[in-house]
This record gives structure tokens, sequence and C-alpha cells, in this order.
């Protein structure tokens, strides 16, 4: 199976998705951090990237853009779309509508047309759980 990278920053989220996808034999790296997510993009490869955007419940549906406690999941972003080859699949699961959607809309213009699904979180457990995704 795959290798898949899961950046969020509320342990819930994690605890959720690590069950959902348990027994399907991939292997799960968590990340907490944009600095974190970027520096395991940057020590491998994933086959699939999970993103949040709000990393810090101070920056809970901080608009894109705006200055933020900490790195959003659009740095990540920025860092996607300089690598090559970028990862071939990226799920924004952020509930930020709007930064989700300028996340997605960002990774959809990558040359090597990276696969992009936005899925709220609640959303993208559903998915999962159906075997729609993952």
């Amino acid at each position: 199976m795959g290798r898949i990278l899961f950046l969020d920053d509320m342990e819930q989220r994690h605890t959720e998705f690590i069950k959902a996808t348990l027994g399907r034999g991939h292997v799960v790296v968590q990340v907490w951090t944009a600095s974190d997510a970027i520096r395991q993009l940057n020590t491998g490869k994933f086959d699939q990237v999970f993103l949040d955007h709000d990393l810090s419940e101070d920056d809970i549906m901080i608009k894109v853009g705006a200055k933020s406690k900490v790195r959003t999941g659009m740095d990540v972003v920025d860092h996607i779309l300089e690598m090559d080859p970028p990862p071939p699949e990226v799920i924004v699961h952020s509930c930020n509508g709007p930064a989700a959607l300028q996340m997605a809309y960002r990774l959809a213009e990558h040359p090597a047309k990276i696969a992009v699904k936005r899925l709220a979180f609640p959303e993208l457990l559903r998915a999962i759980y159906a075997s729609a995704i993952v």
C-alpha cells in the first residue's frame, strides 16, 4: 500500500484518522506543524498528503493571507508547489472553507497535475469509511 503524510494540530483528528485507516496497509506519518510536514516531505516520497490549514487554536478560521500565530497548511502548499516531483495526491481536509478552497486551487495548478481533493474533515472520515479514499 502507500505512504501517507497527515498534518493536523488536533489530537482527536489524528486519533480518528488512524482508527479509520487502520488495517489498510498504509504507513501513516503524523505531523502537527507545517514545519514538520515540510521536513517530512523533504525526507521521502509520500503517495498521499492530507493537509489542514489552521494549525493553532489561535488561528481557527483565519482568513487566507492574514498573519497567523503559527505557519499554516498554506505554507506546506507553497513547499509542495516547489517540489519536483510533488506528491501525486493531496487531500485538503481543513474546515476553513475559503482557505481550503485556495489551497486546493493552488495545488491543482502544479504542472505535475497533482490529484487534489477538498473534503472537510468530517466528510473525509465518511469517505474513508466508505472506502472511497485511502
